[in-house]
């Protein structure tokens, strides 16, 4: 965690002497926009906080890519006398993902066998930094990201499925908030001054994020804290409006 801390700050200190030579910002440096976001959340993979039986638990969640959306709102902070811009922004985005397989201690449960049912949702908020590269009306730009992240699960496998998550075992469920780090690069296409939209990849990175298992397994029937790390990969493409 420290060495990811380290490196966004070693990141968004190069952006800052990127704006060394900055200017006054634009007349209206306000902006807002929305984007549709084909999101991939990678493999959830988590062990039990405890051991049973002396053997610690692990799950596995595969789920599939899904469309979700993202809102933002931004302000130009500087631009440079060459029409570079640096940007904060602070976002939220969604996206429900449905699962695909669960992996209880290595044995695979598959949802195209009727084997395991249910979803995953992601929640983000990230304040970020963002620059762009003036290059006329294609405007490229990095842009890195900090903020929270929570995961809401709600699946049921093996015996369970067709039944309410929490009715019987063995299910998982819960939801947690963790610290989100993001990194994204894109264009932007300029229709105007005030208008224009962008196309856009993200990867987010999300540490130490947790839920609840209750079934059987090593020293049988047993509520386990699941705890583990996840990523999304997104392709974002939306508008921005300035005013």
């Amino acid at each position: 965690m420290k060495a990811k801390i380290n490196k966004l700050a070693l990141t968004l200190s190069a952006i800052a002497m990127l704006s060394s030579n900055a200017i006054a910002a634009e007349e209206n440096p306000w902006y807002v926009g929305l984007s549709l976001t084909q999101a991939d959340l990678g493999d959830v993979s988590t062990v039990s906080t405890e051991a049973v039986a002396n053997v610690s638990r692990s799950i596995g969640i595969e789920s599939d890519s899904e469309t979700g959306f993202m809102l933002n709102i931004g302000r130009t902070l500087f631009t440079t006398a060459s029409g570079h811009k640096l940007s904060a922004e602070l976002s939220y985005a969604n996206s429900d993902h449905d699962v695909e397989n669960l992996l209880f201690m290595g044995n695979a449960f598959l949802a195209s066998e009727g084997r395991a049912e249910g979803s995953a949702e992601v929640e983000t908020i990230l304040a970020r930094l963002k620059y762009a590269f003036n290059v006329g009306k294609f405007n490229p730009y990095v842009g890195v990201g900090i903020g929270q992240s929570d995961l809401d699960v709600g699946i049921v496998y093996g015996g369970s499925v067709g039944q309410a998550v929490g009715a019987q075992p063995p299910f998982a469920d819960g939801s947690d908030s963790a610290t989100a780090f993001e990194l994204r690069a894109g264009v932007e296409y300029k229709f105007s001054d005030a208008f224009g939209v962008y196309l856009e990849y993200s990867t987010l990175d999300v540490d130490d994020i947790s839920f609840s298992r209750t079934g059987g397994g090593p020293g049988g029937l047993a509520t386990t804290q699941q705890v583990g790390d996840f990523d999304v990969d997104a392709v974002n493409f939306g508008f921005n409006y300035r005013f």
